[in-house]
């Protein structure tokens, strides 16, 4: 029965992700803690473990000119991303996950408000469009290995710290970074983290793995072709108010 609800979860999770570019791991570990009995690490080697599946191989099929297009850039993120994994995850077992998933819930909180308040000022036409930024490699590499090492910590993709950069600082336009951000999280850029997590703490639960894939594969499609028919200031306001929501989420898991 666990297995079903875990099922329903991905499904619900895997279209909201596929939506707003994200990966909706903070949603999953906190449902698989709080009303399915996993501990903390359980729930995040878990999710990590899903991750390194291609678990977004419908978004970035509907989105492949995009990501066509970004791909010297998604591939240096890519690489970054799995290297800076592996020193998450070690960080997360020497100082636990409580004190981080608190200040990184407060900082989720605080982006989310920001990305809020600049979306709603470019929809009401009092904020000026930003030109896009070239992204270099420089630029790229940092913030692949910002991702990663978030995400070996809090058990996530972290593409929630991407989109905001990419929308926000270099100008790039709100579907082409949520593309890139799932695209990012095609190959099994957690490998790092799940070699902790899994092989040496032992923390992953692989049935949940298999089932959380598939259903998050079925969904996040759907959710990516929803989200091509909505203008970007919809998508821009829908991801902001999940930043919001993925930072209370981890305030109040670590309370």
């Amino acid at each position: 029965m666990d297995y079903a609800w875990v099922a329903l979860i991905a499904l619900g999770v895997g279209l909201i992700g596929g939506y707003a570019g994200i990966a909706g791991a903070p949603f999953l570990i906190f449902f698989l803690v709080t009303f399915l009995g996993y501990t903390q690490y359980e729930a995040q080697g878990t999710v990590l473990a899903m991750m390194m599946g291609p678990m977004t191989i419908m978004p970035v099929y509907y989105g492949r000119d995009i990501v066509r297009r970004r791909g010297r850039v998604i591939l240096i993120a890519i690489l970054t991303y799995m290297a800076f994994s592996f020193a998450g995850a070690n960080i997360a077992y020497l100082f636990g996950t409580q004190t981080l998933k608190i200040v990184f819930g407060v900082v989720i909180v605080l982006v989310g408000a920001i990305y809020l308040d600049f979306s709603l000022r470019r929809s009401n036409g009092s904020s000026a469009i930003p030109s896009e930024k070239p992204l270099s490699t420089v630029s790229m590499a940092i913030v692949g290995s910002i991702m990663g090492f978030v995400g070996g910590i809090v058990g996530i993709g972290a593409g929630i710290l991407l989109i905001p950069y990419l929308t926000m600082v270099k100008g790039i336009e709100q579907r082409e970074a949520q593309t890139m951000s799932l695209a990012i999280l095609l190959p099994p850029v957690s490998l790092g983290a799940v070699l902790k997590y899994g092989l040496i703490e032992k923390n992953v639960i692989w049935p949940a793995v298999g089932i959380i894939f598939a259903a998050f594969v079925i969904a996040s499609g759907f959710g990516y072709k929803l989200s091509m028919k909505h203008r970007s200031m919809v998508l821009r306001i829908a991801l902001a108010i999940l930043l919001i929501a993925t930072g209370i989420v981890n305030i109040v898991m670590s309370t």
